[in-house]
């Protein structure tokens, strides 16, 4: 079960009728896990949900055969609802689904003897609210009610990546790599960890459908200038999350003290939502040091998080400013190429194996085609022979319909066996250019 973490808050318009107590309170009664915190009068929400319908986490008690852990509960409309009925005077957004709470005016003491307006203003209309319906005397601003918050669904507002050095993990072919050198105008590294494939540039790198496609995407950048802390953005199960070192929602306190719920909001919820994202995708990453990293100090993050993921040093000094990505050891550096050269690398990255096609089909080309070239130029000669002589016998018994079929025969058969020879040159020419002729497959699909 996939669980994803969602953000939202609850605006408390009368804080003596909608407390922090009484929220925790409402979590604690239905068992929702949940991390939140109060800013002035408004409380910050973190939970998590799964599936289409964005069921709510929440602890089902232990039983005699089973302890007690977390399951999906109501939908997230259904908490929202809820939440709606019981809390009082609030305004709740979590995750995209928006409620007004019980607008309770709670109780006005009402006397005969209350000062009235005088008659004048009463006969004149100008007492009570004026034509606009706003209570006289009444401050209110140009822009009320039209301030409107930009957010993607629920799911945390995306920062914009810097226009500096940038770090993108995912399983990005290399035989891509070359069209995106030539995008950003400046040289990309390659560094190889297993099935995943990191791509270190000085600046910011294209955001490319192929890298969506291939499952995940963990893309770290830095402010060049230093000012501003780094953005760490996590693409996974078509659900994006970005970390800005802004730290983390405290557990709500019964959360904290149950074993089982307080479990699963540090893998879910938090850092531990990141943390665990990017560790499915790099399983030799070091989840403690890493979560370290994400509620550490923004100036170390990046070289923290490189750390963690355990890339060599160079990659931090590179995000950091401090060195060239071309200058990356033991990385396969690409620089930008003209078109007809960076066609020529894209195709001898296909054909080692290190395309999007499948190794298997490129391996039968190069046992077919590369591996025994002479025989292939034997092969070529004889049909080129044979296409020559039908060629030849068409035009000597030129009339009728036998011999036409002869010559277009036979030019077929030499003009194929000539385009095969060509192609295979220039093929072969491309994995030499690239180094690739010693190494038939590439290691990342070993």
């Amino acid at each position: 079960m996939t669980w994803r973490p969602v953000s939202g808050e609850i605006v408390r318009f009368d804080t003596q009728l909608a407390s922090v107590a009484d929220i925790e309170e409402f979590f604690a009664r239905h068992k929702v896990v949940a991390r939140g915190d109060v800013s002035d009068d408004v409380y910050q929400v973190e939970v998590a949900i799964t599936g289409r319908r964005k069921r709510v986490a929440v602890l089902q008690d232990a039983t005699e055969d089973t302890p007690a852990h977390v399951v999906p509960g109501f939908s997230l409309a259904e908490l929202v609802e809820t939440m709606d009925k019981e809390l009082r005077k609030v305004e709740i957004d979590i995750g995209g689904e928006v409620a007004w709470g019980n607008i309770d005016l709670g109780e006005v003491d009402v006397t005969m003897d209350a000062p009235l307006e005088s008659d004048a203003a009463l006969e004149n209309g100008t007492g009570g609210a004026n034509a606009e319906g706003t209570p006289s005397g009444a401050d209110v601003p140009a822009d009320a009610g039209t301030q409107e918050e930009e957010t993607d669904g629920g799911q945390g507002i995306i920062p914009e990546f810097f226009d500096g050095p940038m770090l993108q993990i995912s399983r990005v072919a290399l035989s891509e790599v070359p069209s995106v050198a030539a995008a950003v105008g400046h040289p990309v590294a390659v560094v190889q960890r297993g099935g995943a494939v990191a791509l270190v540039a000085d600046v910011k790198l294209p955001e490319r459908s192929s890298i969506f496609a291939s499952g995940f995407s963990i893309e770290l950048s830095s402010d060049p200038t230093g000012v501003e802390p780094p953005v760490l953005s996590v693409w996974q199960n078509y659900v994006r999350r970005s970390w800005a070192w802004q730290g983390e929602l405290p557990l709500v306190p019964w959360v904290e003290s149950n074993p089982a719920a307080y479990a699963f909001a540090e893998e879910q919820l938090g850092a531990g939502a990141f943390v665990t994202r990017i560790c499915a995708d790099l399983p030799d990453a070091d989840a403690a040091k890493l979560r370290s990293a994400l509620l550490g100090a923004p100036d170390t993050a990046c070289r923290g998080v490189i750390e963690a993921m355990k890339f060599a040093p160079e990659v931090a000094d590179c995000l950091e400013g401090l060195l060239e990505a071309r200058l990356i050891p033991d990385a396969k550096v690409f620089e930008p190429k003209p078109l007809p050269r960076r066609l020529q690398s894209t195709v001898a990255y296909e054909v080692s194996g290190s395309g999007r096609a499948g190794p298997h089909f490129w391996k039968l080309y190069r046992k077919l085609f590369l591996d025994h070239p002479r025989a292939l130029e034997v092969v070529a000669s004889v049909e080129a022979g044979i296409g020559v002589l039908l060629f030849t016998l068409g035009a000597h018994k030129w009339k009728g319909r036998g011999p036409k079929l002869l010559m277009i025969a036979g030019s077929a058969l030499t003009i194929n066996a000539g385009t095969r020879i060509l192609i295979t040159q220039w093929i072969q020419a491309a994995l030499e250019n690239e180094g690739l002729s010693s190494r038939p497959e590439s290691s990342a699909h070993e």
